[in-house]
């Protein structure tokens, strides 16, 4: 169906920060920019979960709204994917109320830049052209160094110069792919590539070269999401840059996963290749081990919770790769897990930012005792931590349920029940040691005795400890009633 809700999804958030950039081009608009650039932040928030909206009720009975000639569609492959997006950057929005401070980039150069930073991962769900896809990832790459670069510190702009080499050379890689099948096949669309056997016929008489392809968006798209062996920039990252841009970030892997997977999966369905999948089975698993052994030994807990995102972004990489009969129950397991596993991992890195703005400090080993002054913070917090290792009743528990059911499922078909309880085994060892260093880093902030005269006498403003309650609280209704959400998840 033919429908302008794709296009006015972009066009919301990103006319909204125009606008806010336009407040900076004058000096009479300058004290009102200063003074009002939150509450506009918001509002344009509240305005761009508009759209995706509007458009649920079309897509949970499978209507398929297009934009023709743009390439953009909505439907039920992406609308929990907008709509999460959407939701987690309007509560991240309402933690700027109260957690923003100032950095580099004048307020409405600030705001244009989280708008259009959320346009372009609306892009990237919506776009099903390839040149589209490459156009998308690339800005939400670039406007995430600058908003890295926001902060004062010194690490800031290292960390963002690190960033952008990595994802430089990254780009390479993605437009390479992008080349190649538009040079073979003259298609750009991937829904044309899907329908027509010519073009498919064309990709499929180059088996090397299409796992050439499949290889080039890996490495470039994995640089870009922080997967193993190129997450090089993440650690780094998380640390260097302001609390509430950590917020807005950890939503990121949303929309590149699912283009990862946008692109590979089709590649897949033309030519069924053991080989491409290992290559993206190995990245998962290499990413969920790496990550997990990682994470467990920082000290510091934005670091801790760097390499605890390269675990989880493994997870789903690898549930979203378990493909062959498994495809259409790999896509909305996968992405069940992206979402619940990003909506705890946002509350988690948003109350990690609530204890850095009352203490000063992420030093795990200076800081214990913030529970009594803490207690909202703490309570979101471990709330978020049971989810992301899969204790129920939250979320996690029932996503690690399905990843689980459905990798045994697949090397059980690929392998033996031994090959299956072996790997089945290995993630659960992964899921417990992430249980410990989450635990233990519980304890450590909020149980433990300080070493150090940390001054923290309350809890959080109101507008920066609601946001994490409500994703805590949201896991918890998920794991309850986790039909809510999968019954907009869909493969079309």
């Amino acid at each position: 169906m033919y429908s302008l809700l794709p296009l006015l999804t972009l066009i919301v958030p990103l006319f909204s920060g125009v606008l806010c950039l336009f407040t900076c081009l004058f000096r009479f608009l300058e004290e009102f920019s200063r003074r009002m650039s939150k509450i506009l932040l918001l509002i344009s928030a509240a305005l761009s979960l508009a759209p995706p909206l509007t458009m649920i009720p079309y897509c949970a009975v499978g209507e398929v709204l297009e934009t023709t000639g743009l390439g953009l569609r909505a439907d039920s492959s992406n609308i929990a994917a907008l709509v999460s997006t959407a939701t987690l950057f309007f509560l991240v929005s309402i933690y700027n109320m109260g957690a923003e401070k100032g950095g580099r980039l004048k307020p409405g150069v600030y705001n244009f830049f989280l708008l259009l930073f959320l346009c372009c991962m609306f892009g990237l769900l919506l776009s099903y052209d390839l040149f589209g896809i490459f156009l998308f990832v690339e800005l939400v790459i670039g406007v995430s160094i600058i908003l890295v670069a926001h902060n004062t510190i010194k690490a800031a702009t290292e960390a963002a110069f690190k960033y952008l080499i990595i994802t430089a050379i990254s780009a390479l890689f993605v437009l390479i792919g992008v080349l190649t099948i538009y040079i073979l096949t003259g298609e750009s669309n991937i829904l044309h590539l899907l329908s027509d056997s010519e073009k498919q016929a064309a990709l499929a008489e180059n088996p090397r070269l299409l796992m050439f392809i499949v290889a080039c968006f890996i490495v470039g798209l994995g640089a870009d999401i922080g997967l193993v062996p190129f997450h090089g920039w993440l650690p780094d990252c998380l640390p260097a840059s302001t609390i509430i841009i950590n917020g807005f970030t950890a939503m990121e892997p949303i929309p590149l996963i699912l283009a990862l997977h946008k692109l590979v999966a089709p590649l897949y369905r033309i030519y069924p290749s053991n080989v491409m999948l290992a290559f993206m089975l190995g990245t998962g698993l290499i990413s969920m081990i790496f990550g997990a052994l990682m994470a467990y030994s920082q000290k510091d807990f934005f670091r801790m919770a760097a390499y605890c995102s390269i675990d989880e972004y493994g997870h789903s990489l690898f549930a979203l790769s378990l493909l062959s009969s498994l495809e259409m129950q790999s896509f909305i397991i996968g992405q069940f897990y992206l979402i619940n596993s990003t909506l705890a991992k946002t509350g988690l890195i948003l109350s990690l930012g609530s204890v850095y703005f009352k203490s000063g400090s992420s030093d795990m080993d200076s800081l214990g005792g913030l529970a009594e002054k803490m207690g909202k913070t703490a309570l979101s917090y471990v709330i978020c931590a049971f989810s992301l290792t899969g204790i129920p009743p939250m979320s996690g528990f029932y996503a690690k349920l399905l990843f689980f059911s459905a990798s045994y499922i697949f090397f059980y078909e690929y392998g033996n029940s031994m090959l299956a309880i072996l790997m089945v085994t290995l993630m659960v060892c992964i899921s417990i040691i992430s249980f410990v260093f989450l635990t233990r880093s519980f304890h450590r902030i909020f149980l433990g005795k300080s070493r150090t005269n940390i001054d923290v006498k309350n809890d959080v403003p109101m507008l920066m400890w609601l946001p994490t309650i409500i994703l805590a609280m949201a896991t918890l209704v998920f794991g309850i009633r986790p039909d809510l959400l999968l019954r907009f998840i869909s493969p079309v």
